[in-house]
């Protein structure tokens, strides 16, 4: 059963997940992952069709990328040095910026990171985290607006 899967879906699912996370090493590992899931729920899987054990595959990559940006998101967060606020200078490099991206809620992070530094449009961080685009859009405005107020505190300081 998992040698059909792995003929049938395994170019499809690495190209999707290449797409997903811009990172063929990372996509690589992606789709290892997501057939070792399969592994352990191969008896569910066969009594799904060939359509529902595609989206169960595409699912399970995409879940477990989410998890993987959550947890980078966590670490982050749970660095002693990362969470230091340094006196505000003008300093836009990616260390300052990642500082301050660094204190959003893990969701919100996660959000922000994948659009404004992978470049990912409301639509498809929509798909990822199985939200309307809308509410994308209000939880990037969100973040927006409290980047914005940090950054105010920190050039007052």
């Amino acid at each position: 059963m998992v040698e059909q899967l792995y003929t049938e879906f395994h170019s499809r699912l690495l190209a999707r997940c290449t797409a997903m996370c811009h990172d063929s090493a990372m996509a690589e590992d992606l789709v290892q992952e997501t057939f070792l899931r399969a592994l352990t729920h191969i008896g569910d899987l066969q009594d799904l069709s060939s359509e529902q054990r595609r989206a169960w595959l595409y699912k399970t990559a995409q879940r477990l990328y989410i998890d993987y940006i959550r947890k980078a998101a966590r670490e982050t967060d749970s660095d002693p040095v990362d969470l230091e606020i340094t006196p505000f200078q003008e300093d836009f490099s990616a260390p300052a910026v990642g500082q301050l991206v660094g204190r959003l809620p893990p969701e919100e992070q996660a959000i922000f990171i994948l659009r404004h530094f992978e470049g990912y449009n409301a639509t498809e961080l929509g798909e990822i985290f199985s939200l309307p685009p809308a509410t994308v859009r209000s939880r990037l405005a969100a973040a927006r607006r409290r980047l914005r107020i940090w950054l105010t505190e920190e050039s007052a300081r």
